[in-house]
């Protein structure tokens, strides 16, 4: 029996070691594997160690080359600094030099009478993104455009002044100003802009907004205070929209039961242009000239087409009369500043208007066709000049072979797309540059500034009599108190 049971304890005891064989068998190859594992890791590291030292070795060199260069760079700064200083001085005494050949290239276009022409490119909009550049500026005074055929040259244009994208509105009123201050001294002058739709027109006349820029005749740009002591001035102004043929009065405020006046278009003894029975608000700051122009660009015909979101469906006309009397010499000067905002040349198939738009694009065609038609004739020299063909061309009779001082801003698409509107403006542009006009100053004595204001007032009031159909009185008819009151008037205004 305890044989037995050695035998049995015998036999756990060789099955134990048997487990205890194998396990331990296990744990080694464990062992092995973590070890041959462990020294992988190890190559690895050993190998990122001796990277990372192989990169920290080049980085050093690079630095002390980089050290060696900034030393360098250095020495040349220096040795540059007199050169940069030169540049800075020579790019200066250019741009002087630019603005006084601009400035006596305008003067001695003022004494010749020649009508100015500026040239304003406009950035690229959204949907011109993908087209080429067809128009561009190469200098102050010309520009460089595209040929319609791609294997002909870029053509030139020379003009009085060339401005780009990179023109700001203080850059192109700085040319403008001198022209705000021949208003005030008694002149007449007309600034307008042509070119197609969408090409810039109203912004660059900025009267799509309180116009700050024109405002600055008063404010800043003018000496205007500075000749407080010496004159008295009357600011008056006007604003009119010629749409679809017909001459509208902006300023004036509709009321129930209340007919527009008959706006008649006439020329005073000198060949200015008048506009009978026009409402005229006298205006004493610029702030008063603001909400003016505002008023009336609310009044506007606007409307979206695919060329422009907000296109102007009609030509702008703002005019302001500036009347200056000398205290001293009691001379009065009579100026006239007349701004056009045309409204833009169009295809219909390329605005795709239809309807009431579609009428109003064959009439601005067809007003602008007949301006050309007048820049044809005096360009040409002919004898008759059919300014009589559209009421836009009798308002700007004075403005193109007339007495005025004249400004025309050619506005321009850079888009290839727009290239041959482009083209044609320039073109139109290139001939309105010929037109010599017969400067002269608006300037009377006091008695016959007063003399010639009522002798107007008695032709206004025959002519309605006229056409009223009331009596007229015969000539040589005395009036004795009407006389006795006149000479104890005048006896008054001597004293």
């Amino acid at each position: 029996k305890s044989l037995g049971e050695l035998r049995a304890q015998h036999k756990d005891l060789r099955e134990q070691q048997s487990k205890t064989s194998q396990e331990l068998t296990r744990v080694q190859l464990q062992l092995q594997e973590r070890e041959v594992e462990l020294d992988g890791q190890l190559k690895e590291k050993a190998l990122t160690i001796d990277k990372l030292e192989e990169d920290v070795t080049q980085l050093t060199s690079q630095v002390a080359e980089l050290d060696g260069m900034r030393e360098r760079a250095a020495q040349a700064e220096k040795m540059l600094e007199p050169w940069k200083k030169r540049t800075e001085e020579v790019q200066e005494a250019f741009q002087k030099e630019q603005a006084l050949r601009k400035r006596y290239h305008n003067q001695m276009q003022d004494m010749k009478g020649a009508v100015r022409v500026f040239a304003r490119i406009r950035p690229k909009v959204p949907r011109e993104a993908d087209q080429e550049v067809a128009v561009w500026r190469r200098d102050a005074f010309s520009l460089e455009c595209a040929a319609k055929d791609k294997k002909s040259g870029p053509k030139d244009y020379n003009f009085d002044a060339v401005f780009d994208e990179h023109s700001s509105q203080e850059d192109v009123f700085a040319d403008c100003r001198g022209l705000m201050a021949s208003a005030v001294d008694g002149f007449n002058v007309t600034v307008f802009a042509y070119g197609q739709t969408g090409a810039g027109k109203t912004h660059t006349m900025r009267l799509a907004r309180p116009c700050r820029a024109w405002c600055h005749v008063q404010r800043r740009r003018v000496p205007w205070r500075r000749y407080a002591h010496e004159c008295e001035a009357r600011v008056v102004c006007s604003m009119f929209e010629l749409y679809r043929d017909d001459l509208v009065d902006l300023l004036f405020t509709k009321a129930k039961g209340k007919v527009p006046p008959t706006l008649d278009i006439k020329k005073d003894p000198r060949g200015t242009v008048k506009v009978d029975n026009a409402v005229e608000i006298e205006v004493a700051s610029p702030e008063d000239l603001q909400k003016t122009i505002q008023m009336g660009m609310d009044r506007r015909h606007v409307a979206a087409t695919k060329m422009n979101a907000d296109s102007s469906r009609s030509h702008l006309i703002f005019i302001v009369t500036i009347e200056c009397t000398n205290r001293k010499s009691k001379q009065v000067s009579s100026g006239k500043l007349t701004l056009c905002d045309l409204a833009g040349s169009e295809r219909l198939k390329k605005s795709e208007v239809t309807g009431e738009q579609m009428k109003e694009a064959q009439s601005i065609n067809k007003s602008l066709t007949a301006l050309g038609d007048v820049i044809e004739a005096l360009t040409k020299g002919q004898k008759h000049v059919p300014y009589r063909n559209h009421r836009l061309t009798q308002l700007l009779s004075d403005s193109l072979g007339g007495n005025a001082k004249t400004l025309m801003f050619v506005n321009c698409s850079p888009a290839s797309g727009n290239l041959d509107e482009t083209s044609a403006a320039l073109a139109y542009a290139v001939r309105a540059k010929n037109i010599v006009n017969k400067v002269e100053k608006n300037s009377d004595s006091q008695e016959v500034s007063r003399l010639k204001k009522v002798v107007q007032m008695l032709s206004t009031e025959l002519e309605q009599a006229r056409k009223s159909g009331a009596a007229l009185p015969e000539l040589g008819q005395e009036d004795p108190e009407g006389m006795a009151a006149a000479e104890e008037k005048e006896q008054k205004e001597e004293k």
